[in-house]
């Protein structure tokens, strides 16, 4: 069954049966939303499995907003937790761009500048177009950065790993080796890897991002993961959130949600240890459904520190691609939803919004990714349009 088809049955199904309800101040009926989420999270799992045939994993659903706040979850064992550790994945880069904005705010950078006027004049730096990239570009996607981490190296490159992933090379000789940004921005800058022309068009770099981390680094003095942790998840109390970099951190915090990755014709692997140090500022952030909703809210409503002016220039959108519809400065767009962000790692898979008109910030994430060789990446573009799909669904259920 269709997903889209899928949840408006559930709509429909959730009005007409009998839940557990009470009354409200003017004696009408008011729906349990514990129950309604809980059928929605039930019935969202049970087309995963149909498809798909999902035994060892699920789905779960944090919702937060004038009416309350509630979590459901269906085949994730243990049950998660408001405070279960998961991998937000590119969620992530919503810090990296609050703190680009943090630092224009404190006059320490312009996010019109050229990335040449922060960037240390070395040879890993010296990329493509280096002196036409701006940081808003990067910020946006538009810097036609070459995207170290989701492509393989172009094969005519002269080097052990063309035509691989760099990733895939390196680990399959140190499964624990700490990556950093002048590593991965020097595969672009020695063999003079580019996208495209900055600002013709949006081509998603993690690299891009990589860049952005280097800049803050430079300009704040201290680390990338101790500038999140200084400037935002200590004050901001966020104390279930962190900044994972090291190669040999395999493990999360505990309690954390385990992950599994299925392909199709292969045993099930589960994916909850990994070296998430060559995802800093693009997808290494670690965190829980409430750090993760609270957040979300806090930078949004201007109370994370970037202050209203900032964030009005993070929601400025332009068109992006398919998986993205539009894109700001580290932040999607949908209508209905609001603002915030997708995230999707072995194995998490994400979608986090946060309506200023509504104040509901609402998460959907599986704790799985499917992928079948014969589509590529197909099935896990899928899934993810099937999780954000179903966080229009909460929503309504949540008004009711």
């Amino acid at each position: 069954m269709d997903i889209k088809i899928l949840l408006i049955a559930v709509i429909l199904s959730l009005s007409a049966t009998s839940i557990s309800c009470n009354k409200d101040d003017n004696g009408g009926d008011k729906r349990d939303v514990q129950d309604s989420l809980q059928h929605l999270a039930d019935s969202v799992y049970n087309n995963f499995n149909e498809k798909w045939d999902i035994d060892k994993a699920g789905v779960f659903v944090y919702i937060d907003g004038p009416n309350g706040t509630y979590m459901a979850s269906s085949n994730i064992t243990p049950n998660p937790l408001p405070e279960s550790h998961f991998r937000v994945a590119s969620i992530s880069k919503t810090f990296t761009a609050a703190a680009v904005m943090l630092l224009q705010q404190e006059e320490a950078l312009n996010i019109d500048d050229f990335i040449s006027e922060y960037i240390p004049n070395i040879p890993a730096y010296d990329i493509p177009y280096r002196n036409q990239i701006t940081i808003k570009q990067l910020l946006q996607h538009r810097s036609g950065v070459f995207d170290v981490t989701n492509n393989k190296i172009p094969e005519s490159v002269n080097a052990p790993y063309a035509g691989m992933k760099y990733e895939d090379y390196v680990r399959s000789q140190d499964n624990q080796h700490t990556f950093t940004f002048e590593e991965l921005v020097a595969i672009n800058a020695e063999h003079q890897l580019s996208a495209a022309v900055p600002g013709k068009g949006f081509f998603y770099s993690n690299t891009g991002y990589n860049i952005l981390g280097k800049i803050i680094e430079v300009v704040s003095g201290i680390s990338y993961s101790e500038f999140i942790e200084q400037k935002f998840t200590t004050p901001l109390g966020l104390t279930g959130t962190y900044s994972a970099w090291k190669g040999s951190d395999l493990e999360m915090r505990t309690p954390y949600i385990n992950s599994y990755l299925y392909i199709k014709g292969e045993e099930t692997e589960e994916t909850s240890q990994d070296n998430m140090s060559i995802h800093v500022t693009e997808g290494n952030i670690v965190s829980t459904p409430k750090d993760i909703t609270r957040w979300m809210q806090l930078l949004l409503t201007g109370n994370a520190g970037v202050n209203a002016s900032n964030v009005a220039l993070m929601k400025e959108m332009l068109p992006a691609d398919g998986g993205h519809g539009v894109y700001g400065l580290g932040l999607v767009y949908d209508e209905g939803l609001g603002y915030g962000h997708n995230g999707a790692h072995l194995s998490y898979i994400s979608s986090l919004r946060y309506n200023p008109d509504t104040g509901i910030t609402v998460l959907m994430s599986a704790n799985f990714i499917r992928i079948d060789p014969a589509t590529g990446n197909e099935s896990v573009f899928d899934l993810g349009l099937d999780i954000r799909d179903a966080c229009h669904v909460a929503i309504r259920e949540y008004q009711k």
